[in-house]
This record gives C-alpha cells, structure tokens and sequence, in this order.
C-alpha cells in the first residue's frame, strides 16, 4: 500500500454490480467502520499518480467482506465498468486519532526495520491481522520477516522519522543464534 499526498489506499473496486453504476468493492483496511464512514473519495492506479477528481457522498452498503460502493456521477454500468480495478483512496484528515497511541496500517506500512543492533532488515510491505495480534511483513530484495506486533518483540516505532526497532527472539529470524 503506497500513500500519495494525503491520501491513503483503503481497497480496491472489483466489478460492476447491477445497473446504476455500483461497484463491488474490496477493502484492505483492518477496521471495516473506516469503510463506512467515507465521505469522499479518489481513484487512481496503485503506485502511479491518483485522478484529481472527488467523488462525494459516497454510499456503501453490505457487510465488509461483500460491500457495495456507490459513487456520485456514477449512474451506469457502463460507466462503472471502466473504473473497475482502480484502488480507491481517502483523505487522510478523515481517520480520527486511535486511543491509546495506537496506529493505522498506513503508517506502519513502509517503515524501515532495524534490530536492536541496528541490522536493516527492510521495510513493512504489509500487514497480516491474525486476530490475536497483527503480523508485519518485512520484506527486501533477499528475505522475508515476519515481526509479530506484540510488545515483546516491537520495542520502538518512531513514525515520523519512519523506523520500527524490534528485538530478536529465537526462532524469530532463520539460522539466528541467539
């Protein structure tokens, strides 16, 4: 997931859905009350630049793992048909601060991980929610590492200067002789 300006990724439109220019819709967010809260919108390519235009008065509908997006000026399926695979995007400023310090995905995706050391290991391209506890996916051009997000293993998280410290348990990384 890549954030452009302040705009974040939070799924994807997957199909058509009847005649009035509804979309299926196929979030990648862990918390599906961020879905039904949007106001507004833009669509764009993932990685690439995202359209200038804003969709407003978004409607959504169904349970989170089969919603229903409604766009404004969407009104046919013509029309739907050709945004189908866009990654939608919405405005930063619309998700309120977590309690307890906590953090969204799309400010933990792309941190940069080190070890207590200082060892890069690479950057968190995704993130797994397990339900017991989320799993970042550290990934660069040689390993993959899965960090459990608990706090025996994730010792800071400095977002602002984006960089995650974690501290090695044995059985955490291969061939670690700890």
């Amino acid at each position: 997931m890549q954030r452009v300006d302040n705009w974040v990724p939070v799924g994807k439109l997957a199909k058509s859905h009847g005649l009035k220019g509804e979309l299926k819709f196929r979030p990648n967010v862990p918390d599906p009350g961020v879905i039904q809260s949007l106001t507004k919108v833009r669509l764009g390519i993932e990685g690439k630049e995202i359209g200038e235009h804003v969709y407003e008065n978004i409607g959504v509908r169904g349970h989170y793992s089969k919603l229903i997006l409604k766009l404004s000026g969407v009104d046919s399926v013509e029309l739907a048909k050709t945004l189908t695979g866009q990654t939608v995007y919405a405005p930063k400023e619309d998700f309120p601060e977590l309690p307890g310090g906590g953090r969204y995905w799309f400010e933990i995706v792309g941190l940069k991980v080190y070890d207590e050391e200082g060892m890069f290991f690479g950057e968190i391209e995704e993130i797994l929610n397990t339900g017991s506890s989320d799993i970042y996916v550290v990934r660069d051009k040689k390993r993959e590492l899965m960090l459990p997000a608990i706090d025996d293993v994730i010792k800071s998280m400095d977002i602002e200067n984006g960089r995650l410290v974690f501290h090695r348990i044995e059985g955490l990384i291969e061939d670690d002789s700890i």
